[in-house]
């Protein structure tokens, strides 16, 4: 074994994706900087986290993402494992992946298992062509041969079920580790679903085990203590217990042949069979701001590869440090997307369901150019629960729901406004903090944010740096939480009412400046009280999402007039309903063709027509790549079409037919131009004029397709209108507005092998 000589030297090896997405492809913004578990097959080394897994190549150095968009078909990881050659995928709901290459077979026999049980899988251990997952509720044995599951044992008193932490093969026995002591069981019982086979071991009976090891024919067991240092690692001969390290906070236990892996949170140690310490590396050594170790394994090169915390997969091999990880957001989770320009920004905070603080760090991720980074400007200021921004130029505003508004000019924190430099108050009530639900820039360029719980619950910054601060009216009394605005284009202020409608604003009314709309049928007609979400769409009309679907204010012009809300009738079979009824609409989305996006709790996403009345697509977690059915937040890139997602169970995008159209045809862009023989997704003609009329043609003039833009978008399939691929050879793409008053044409080559 060579020695290691630890250099001051830290590589940040940072992959992207750096794909071009075509329409209809989906791509993931997870965060893959939390590693949980480490593991090797081959020349691939295998990292998980709680909602994915990325693999690193040692022989070319390359990375992929794996996750539900190729080979996962679940998220929430929980455990990982491998062999020789197969990757053991487990899930926190019981679901279990077995990963040979490229090719998935699940196994969801846990997770849809009639069983009223925790069934989250704990643990993954690998005996040969056998499988023993550590259950919420006991063990289950799967058979890798024929890929099914072979056993079920509920170990407890009586057949009780118990939550297993981890197995581990010693002395012909399996042991299984608890929260209450060590279980084991001869493994030459006929039948080990008896609950009879198994013994609880009197030795540290009350105890939580939490990590069990075999090495050198002695059984390790950890004994986890309440308080950090206060672990117990034993070895246990099958007959005597003997300490072996205590005081520490042991987070894995990994052995090979010759050696035995000790990770700590801060320390890793390597044994070698007669239980000498052969290799220690800290923490300290890699030189990172903030390190936690979870998981590690030591190599045959004598390389240390290391699941952390913080930084994704780090690598040592005796002299060089390196992070690896793929690009993503600080976090997985989003509470607000915001579009930019060319920029992506996403604020990571939350509030709770009783709209109380999450206490979610204040961290804001930017994507540009595929490449994700993340903000740490606000990393040593008193700043929490950023759960929105937006931009103005070279400035950014984050706004937490505890602490305030923070201006960010270039990449230094410039002020946080509060009650002492501002319009901004704390509670009313409680007086404790500042709760800024959303900050919105009118046509004029100033600042308005939402101030929950006070007198004056409506601030705005001017441009000059003045500030002012509104009452909304008796409606909202200072025990109001507030959260959404919007500014439409007349700017009036729609500011979003907890569990009490909302209110629209417009400070230069003469008289009354505001109007309280609720589901009352003359005071909004609203579907709900509970107003969840908002959009004004390219016509102008204000979209109202609800907890009972959604509510439309054709004219907004008339809002102090008493318009009234609508709720748009949709046919569904051979009878008529509301727009979406029944369903908790948490955000609107309008794009480049005025479509509408609607982000719901347990429905995934619906896109309609721009009336509402005809449905274009429906995206779940069941009949797409969609992460999850509870969709938080939705934002459109409006130049590319990408249509960002904020899930429960992460951030991910799709590339849609629409794009914001454009005054002229000056970047009128077909792709992919040639298309090539092994190419058979759609052909993309960007840059229209808004609702263009394109036909494509032959070079003779015979016309082969046509087609309208959605927005300032057209996708062609390849095919002409009898549905024959398009043979080699030059076709023109012509392209005019509704009225033919403008026009275009260009150029496509077809090759075909």
């Amino acid at each position: 074994m060579k020695k290691t000589v630890f250099l001051s030297c830290l590589i940040y090896t940072v992959f992207t994706q750096a794909q071009s997405l075509r329409v209809g492809e989906w791509r993931d913004h997870l965060s893959y900087k939390s590693a949980q578990d480490v593991c090797q097959v081959g020349s691939s080394i295998y990292v998980s986290t709680d909602r994915a897994l990325f693999e690193y190549n040692t022989g070319d150095n390359s990375i992929e993402r794996i996750n539900t968009l190729n080979r996962l078909s679940d998220t929430g990881v929980s455990s990982i494992e491998a062999n020789e050659n197969t990757l053991i995928v487990a899930y926190d709901n019981g679901n279990v992946d077995i990963i040979r290459g490229n090719k998935t077979v699940n196994l969801p026999d846990i997770k849809n298992a009639s069983l009223i049980a925790d069934k989250r899988i704990n643990h993954v251990n690998i005996v040969n062509n056998l499988v023993y997952l550590s259950c919420g509720f006991g063990i289950v044995v799967l058979d890798l041969d024929r890929e099914e599951v072979k056993d079920t044992y509920f170990i407890g008193e009586y057949g009780a079920q118990t939550n297993v932490l981890s197995t581990c093969m010693a002395h012909n026995s399996i042991y299984a580790a608890t929260n209450k002591g060590l279980y084991r069981a001869d493994l030459n019982q006929q039948n080990l679903a008896d609950y009879n086979a198994w013994e609880k071991l009197s030795a540290h009976s009350q105890s939580r085990v939490d990590l069990l090891e075999s090495f050198n024919g002695l059984l390790f067991v950890n004994l986890h203590g309440e308080e950090y240092n206060t672990d117990t690692l034993y070895h246990f001969d099958g007959n005597n217990w003997e300490v072996f390290e205590q005081e520490s906070s042991n987070v894995s236990i990994k052995a090979s042949s010759q050696e035995l892996v000790l990770t700590r949170r801060f320390n890793v140690l390597v044994y070698d069979q007669e239980l000498n310490r052969t290799q220690t590396l800290y923490s300290g050594e890699f030189n990172l701001d903030k390190i936690d170790f979870n998981s590690a394994i030591f190599t045959e090169q004598d390389e240390f590869w290391i699941a952390d915390k913080y930084n994704g997969l780090l690598h040592n091999d005796g002299y060089f440090f390196e992070s690896i990880k793929p690009s993503g957001p600080f976090l997985s989770d989003a509470g607000q997307i915001i579009n930019f320009g060319d920029e992506i920004l996403v604020a990571h905070g939350a509030k709770s369901e009783n709209w109380d603080p999450s206490w979610q760090n204040s961290e804001l991720s930017v994507l540009k150019k595929d490449d994700w980074t993340t903000s740490n400007t606000l990393k040593d200021a008193d700043f929490i629960d950023v759960v929105a921004v937006n931009k103005r130029g070279p400035t950014t505003y984050l706004a937490s729901f505890h602490d305030g508004l923070a201006k960010i000019t270039g990449l230094d924190l410039d002020v946080i406004y509060n009650e002492t430099n501002s319009s901004l108050q704390k509670r009313a009530i409680h007086d404790d903090w500042i709760e800024i639900g959303a900050i919105q820039f009118d046509s004029e360029g100033n600042l308005w944010c939402t101030n929950s719980q006070t007198y004056e619950p409506l601030s705005v910054k001017y441009t000059d740096g003045d500030w002012e601060s509104f009452s909304l009216g008796s409606g909202v009394t200072e025990t109001q939480d507030l959260a959404k605005l919007l500014i439409d284009k007349n700017d009036q202020k729609w500011v979003q009412l907890k569990n009490n409608g909302l209110v629209v604003f417009d400070e230069s009314r003469q008289g009354s400046k505001a109007r309280k709309l609720t589901n009352s049928e003359n005071s909004g007609n609203l579907a709900s009280n509970r107003v969840l979400s908002f959009a004004e769409d390219l016509e102008g009309e204000i979209w109202i999402g609800t907890d009972n679907g959604v509510s439309v204010f054709y004219d907004s012009n008339a809002i102090f007039q008493g318009e009234n809300a609508s709720q748009v009738i949709v046919t569904m079979g051979e009878h008529n309903t509301y727009l979406l009824e029944g369903q908790q609409i948490n955000d609107i989305e309008i794009d480049g063709a005025n479509r509408k996006w609607f982000a719901t709790n347990n429905s995934g996403v619906v896109v309609t027509s721009e009336n509402g009345t005809e449905e274009i697509h429906h995206f779940t977690s069941e009949n797409s790549p969609l992460f999850s059915n509870k969709v938080i937040d939705i934002e459109m890139n409006d130049v590319t079409g990408e249509v960002f997602f904020a899930t429960e169970k992460g951030l991910m995008s799709l590339r849609s037919e629409s794009t914001q159209g454009n005054i002229d045809f000056s970047e009128v862009l077909v792709f992919p131009n040639p298309v090539k023989p092994d190419y058979s997704g759609p052909i993309t003609i960007k840059g229209l004029i808004t609702d263009a009329v394109v036909k494509i043609t032959d070079i003779s003039g015979n016309l082969i397709y046509e087609t309208v833009a959605l927005g300032g978008q057209a996708v062609w399939d390849g095919k002409s209108f009898d549905g024959q691929k398009a043979h080699t050879g030059v076709y023109l793409v012509f392209c005019s507005d509704k009225d033919g008053t403008i026009s275009h044409v260009t150029k496509l080559l077809f090759v075909r092998g």
